[in-house]
């Protein structure tokens, strides 16, 4: 065959795949973005049902370095219902003898649903980061940047054939891709862990401020009540406005697989440490400093009750502070505090997660071992916002003595059933010097009838926060003595035993 009979055979292969192109890519949904040195470039990602990418000049993507497989994989358009949202994606399927990377690790399942920002390596040399076209794009970006895909002869990989010509007869229409997750933040270092989460540090791309993320375990994405349900309840959450509520910012589901998605909430970052790491450094907590955190506890629970929130895990790890710090020594204390803090804000933290994860598994999983938890939740009757003014009522036995009342130390009966019939007391000589008016407050709350239990407002109006402290005489209130071996010496030891982190 002649090399005139070639070029004309070749020359009617481009105009067929032209006008391929041209009839079924006129929108682009995604792009990589080349980090070759060198090989600066932007490759967009058609509609097609199946972008092939390899060595082979047949594929719609060519890459030619040598470690790069005929047909290294496919980036196959996925239509999935995400949060009750129909969203197009790109699921990325390895065909390689020499591996697909993304961020770093290989792909063991050989099929992944790409991310913005992931970074896409095939083989060891060719290394992309990986874009969707979202919302807020303007269609003349989204035109100049696919004007940039490097031409053939200066790159290592092809632009597909016939795209500057489909460019320039007709505009791109942007894709509608949902902002995500990793379109607004740069997760960082990991701050915790959980039974149904884990937190991260994370950053704003655009203001550079510093907040917290918490990323749940995936969960199947098959029941679109549910999938409703959480939506509706995230907006109600998202409206709340309070000093001592930590503020959720943001919610985004991605997804996982085909069947599988993630919630990611996007919190206020309290950097001060937890109640709980307070209390183990200092043992227990003065009666004045207690008074003075439960003040904005009840303030922030009054708030969520108002508005018919539970928060359903109320314990001095989810008490968060936001400590501010005195300059010197001479300038005045707004709160009753240690001498170097000026002033402590209490924030109430993770409100309102049994929304996102369930009410069964949320039960299941508040701890390995319930100190906090009300007997109703034990006994799943069905309960309403009074769960939380008794796990307030265990956490100010807490602050004040430095161990629960509910403990499988202080068996028989059981922690379980101590919960159940309410059973515990004041022990001596841990609760001799406190006063009698919280002892009152204490059992008020404590009760196991949630009917005749304390509301937030009755709390609120006790004496014990008063400026008059004393009930008015001595009450007849169950001090008793007990052997120093059975009772916990400090939260800190009791920890090891009952501390659940979730």
């Amino acid at each position: 065959m002649s090399l005139t009979m070639k070029r004309q055979l070749s020359d009617g292969v481009q105009e067929s795949q032209e006008k391929r192109l041209q009839t079924s890519s006129k929108d682009y949904l995604a792009m990589l973005v080349s980090l070759i040195p060198g090989k600066e470039g932007k490759i967009p990602i058609s509609y097609q049902t199946v972008t092939s990418v390899g060595r082979s000049r047949s594929c719609d993507i060519t890459l030619a370095e040598p470690d790069i497989s005929t047909l290294h994989c496919n980036l196959c358009l996925l239509d999935v219902n995400v949060d009750g949202e129909p969203r197009k994606l790109i699921n990325i399927v390895d065909k390689s003898r020499n591996g697909t990377f993304i961020n770093g690790s290989k792909l063991v399942r050989r099929d992944y649903i790409l991310k913005n920002g992931d970074r896409v390596v095939f083989g060891r040399s060719c290394s992309f980061l990986f874009k969707y076209f979202v919302e807020d794009q303007i269609k003349g970006d989204v035109s100049s940047e696919i004007h940039q895909a490097p031409q053939e002869s200066s790159s290592s990989f092809k632009k597909p054939m016939g795209l500057s010509q489909t460019l320039n007869k007709e505009p791109i229409r942007k894709a509608l891709a949902p902002i995500s997750f990793f379109d607004k933040y740069v997760a960082g270092k990991e701050l915790g862990t959980g039974h149904y989460a884990i937190v991260k540090e994370a950053i704003n791309k655009d203001s550079g401020d510093v907040v917290a993320v918490k990323i749940f375990h995936p969960q199947q994405n098959d029941d679109k009540k549910k999938t409703k349900q959480f939506r509706d309840e995230t907006k109600i959450l998202m409206s709340i406005k309070h000093t001592n509520i930590v503020k959720l910012i943001d919610r985004f589901v991605e997804p996982v697989s085909k069947s599988q998605i993630q919630t990611y909430l996007v919190l206020e970052k309290v950097s001060d440490g937890e109640l709980f790491d307070r209390i183990v450094r200092k043992t227990k907590l003065r009666q004045d400093e207690t008074r003075a955190i439960f003040k904005q506890i009840l303030s922030g629970l009054k708030y969520l009750h108002d508005k018919n929130i539970i928060h359903r895990d109320i314990k001095p790890e989810n008490i968060l502070l936001s400590i501010r710090k005195r300059r010197f020594p001479q300038e005045p204390q707004l709160g009753p505090w240690d001498d170097d803090e000026m002033d402590i804000t209490i924030k109430i933290a993770d409100f309102g997660l049994a929304k996102f994860i369930g009410e069964m598994q949320f039960t299941n999983t508040l701890c390995g071992t319930p100190s906090y938890v009300a007997p109703e939740v034990l006994q799943k009757t069905g309960y309403c916002s009074k769960v939380d003014l008794w796990s307030a009522g265990v956490l100010l036995y807490v602050c004040l003595c430095g161990f629960p009342p509910f403990s499988d130390q202080l068996a028989p009966p059981s922690m379980r059933e101590q919960i159940l019939q309410g059973k515990f007391a004041f022990y001596s000589p841990y609760w001799d010097e406190i006063d009698d008016s919280v002892l009152h407050l204490i059992s008020n709350l404590l009760l196991v009838n949630p009917a005749v239990r304390y509301t937030v407002n009755d709390t609120i109006n006790h004496p014990w926060f008063s400026a008059t402290e004393k009930l008015g005489g001595r009450m007849q209130l169950d001090r008793l003595s007990l052997e120093a071996n059975r009772i916990p010496k400090t939260y800190s030891e009791l920890s090891k035993i009952d501390h659940c982190n979730s």
